[in-house]
C-alpha cells in the first residue's frame, strides 16, 4: 500500500500544531494551565512498591488475651469493612482525579481511495502506483475551560471522599465502642450471677446442717433451692447474651471469630470524666457536615462543567495527501495538504439535559448538607440532656440505692442465721440486691456509651480549610 514519506507526515503535523492555536479562540473561557497529574504514573517506583505491598491481615486477639477499649478501637479503624470501604473511595476518587486530567488524544486516520480496477494502478514502486493515499490527524480542543472544570469537580469530589472517610471513622468507632460496653456490661453481669450462687451454695450447706440439727424446716430449704435454681438459669441466660455481645463485638471490629475466649478489661470512664464542651465551630467542623459541604462544593463544580457543555468543542485536523499521474491516470495532484475545522451543529438540543440534571444534583446536595446540619446539632444537643441523665443515675445508684440494698440484704443475712426471720424475708432481701447490683451495672453501661456517644458526637475533622459552597442560585 502506498505511504506518504516520513517528511509528509512531520510537514502535517506542523500544520496540525499551526491550526490549534487559532482554534483555541472558540473557547469562552481562557483556559488556565493543565494541572499537574495528581497520581504518580503506573511505572512509577512507588506505585510499584505499593502494589507489592500486601495488607496485613485481620486477626482476632490470641486466645485467652485480655481486650481493652484502645485495642477495640485500633482494631476497628484497621479492620472495620466499611472504613476499608470508605478508604477505597478514595483511592477510586483520586484515580478519577487522573483521569479527569487527560486530555483527548488526537486521532491518526490511513485511507487509500481511487483504485481504478480497469485502468489498474500503474507500474514502479508502491509510491508511484496511480491510487490516492491520504494521511490524516485530527485533534478535539475542548472549549469553555472544559478539562480543567473537569478536574476541579473530580478534585473536589475527592475531597469529599476524604472527608466522608474521617465521618465513617467516626461513627464506626463509636459503634465498636458501644459494642465493647454492650459486652462488657454483660460480662459484669454474669459476674453479678456467679456471685450470686455462690452464696446461694454457700447457704444450702448451712441450710443442710441447719436442718439435720432441726433448726429449719424442709419446706425453707427448698425454697432456697428453688431460688438458686432461678439464679443458675438466669446465669445461664446472661452467659448466652454475653457470647453474643462479643460476637457483636468482632464484627463491629472488623475481626474474624466471636471472641469468646477474650475476657474484657472494664475500663469504664470514671463518674467525673471530662466532658468537651462544644463551642461555636464545632458543629461546622464535624466530619459529617463537611463531607456534605465538600459533597455540596463537588456538585457545583459538576455543575459548572455541565454548564460548560453548551458550548461545542472544536475538531481541528490536518491530512497529506499523495496521488500521482500516470499514462492512465493524468487527474492525480501529486502532493497535496489540508487542514480542517468540525464544529458540532446544535440543532437538536445544547446539551441542555446535562446541564439541568447537574443543577437538581446541586440543590440535592444543598439539601443534604442543611439537613445533616440540622441533625446534627440536634444530635449534640440530645446527647449532652442524655449523657447528663445517665450520669445522675449512676451517681444515685452508686451513692443511695446500691449501698440500701446491700445494708437491707446483710441485715436479713444476720437476721436469718440467727432464726429471727424466715427464708422468705431472705430470698425477698437477696432478690432485690442482685437486681440492684444488675440495675447498677447498666447504669455504668448506660453513662459509658452516653459519654462515648457524645464524645464521637464533638469530633470534628482534622481538613483544614474544608470547601463551603454558595447556596444562592446564581
Amino acid at each position: 500500500m502506498p505511504f506518504v514519506f516520513s517528511r509528509i507526515a512531520v510537514a502535517v503535523l506542523l500544520v496540525l500544531g499551526a491550526v490549534a492555536g487559532p482554534a483555541a479562540s472558540f473557547a469562552a473561557e481562557p483556559v488556565a494551565a493543565r494541572p499537574a497529574d495528581p497520581l504518580p504514573p503506573a511505572d512509577s517506583t512507588q506505585a510499584a512498591q505499593a502494589a507489592q505491598a500486601a495488607p496485613v491481615p485481620c486477626a482476632p486477639p490470641p486466645a485467652g488475651a485480655s481486650l481493652t477499649l484502645a485495642q477495640v478501637r485500633l482494631d476497628a479503624m484497621r479492620c472495620n469493612p466499611t472504613i476499608i470501604a470508605a478508604r477505597r473511595g478514595v483511592e477510586a476518587s483520586q484515580a478519577d482525579v487522573q483521569i479527569a486530567s487527560q486530555r483527548p488524544n488526537p486521532v491518526l486516520s490511513l485511507g487509500v481511495e481511487n483504485i481504478n480496477p480497469h485502468a489498474g494502478v500503474g507500474s514502479g514502486n508502491l509510491r508511484s502506483k496511480t491510487v490516492d493515499s491520504t494521511l490524516r490527524v485530527d485533534q478535539v480542543i475542548e472549549t469553555a475551560n472544559k478539562g480543567n472544570l473537569r478536574v476541579d469537580a473530580a478534585r473536589k469530589a475527592s475531597a469529599a471522599a476524604g472527608e466522608v472517610v474521617q465521618a465513617v471513622v467516626a461513627q464506626q468507632t463509636g459503634v465498636a465502642e458501644q459494642a465493647f460496653f454492650e459486652a462488657l456490661v454483660s460480662q459484669e453481669r454474669v459476674a453479678v450471677l456467679r456471685e450470686t450462687l455462690a452464696l446461694y451454695e454457700r447457704t444450702r450447706q448451712a441450710s443442710e446442717t441447719r436442718l439435720k440439727a432441726g433448726d429449719v424446716a424442709r419446706a425453707d430449704v427448698t425454697k432456697l433451692q428453688l431460688d438458686a435454681l432461678r439464679a443458675q438459669n438466669d446465669m445461664r441466660q446472661a452467659i448466652t447474651d454475653h457470647y453474643r455481645d462479643k460476637a457483636m463485638l468482632a464484627q463491629a471490629m472488623g475481626v474474624p471469630g466471636t471472641l469468646a475466649d477474650n475476657r474484657l478489661v472494664a475500663d469504664w470512664p470514671a463518674l467525673d470524666a471530662a466532658v468537651p464542651q462544644p463551642d461555636a465551630d464545632t458543629l461546622q467542623r464535624r466530619p459529617d457536615v463537611t463531607a456534605a459541604e465538600a459533597r455540596l462544593a463537588a456538585a457545583a463544580a459538576s455543575r459548572d462543567l455541565a454548564r460548560a457543555g453548551r458550548v461545542p468543542d472544536v475538531t481541528v485536523g490536518a491530512q497529506a495527501e499523495h496521488y500521482p499521474t500516470s499514462p492512465t491516470n493524468s487527474y492525480g495532484s501529486g502532493n497535496s495538504f489540508g487542514v480542517f475545522v468540525s464544529i458540532p451543529l446544535f440543532v437538536r438540543h445544547r446539551n441542555g439535559g446535562e446541564a439541568r440534571r447537574a443543577e437538581v444534583d446541586y440543590y440535592a446536595a444543598l439539601d443534604d448538607r442543611n439537613r445533616v446540619l440540622l441533625e446534627a446539632g440536634n444530635e449534640i444537643d440530645r446527647l449532652r440532656s442524655q449523657l447528663e441523665t445517665a450520669r445522675q443515675s449512676l451517681r444515685q445508684m452508686r451513692d443511695e440505692v446500691l449501698p440500701a440494698a446491700e445494708s437491707v440484704a446483710s441485715s436479713a443475712e444476720f437476721a436469718y442465721s440467727k432464726g429471727a426471720t424466715g427464708v422468705l424475708d431472705l430470698l425477698d432481701a437477696r432478690r432485690a440486691l442482685r437486681q440492684t447490683r444488675l440495675d447498677a451495672t447498666e447504669a455504668q453501661g448506660e453513662y459509658a456509651k452516653a459519654l462515648s456517644a457524645y464524645r464521637v458526637a464533638l469530633q470534628t475533622s482534622t481538613t483544614t480549610g474544608a470547601p463551603v459552597a454558595s447556596q444562592a442560585r446564581p
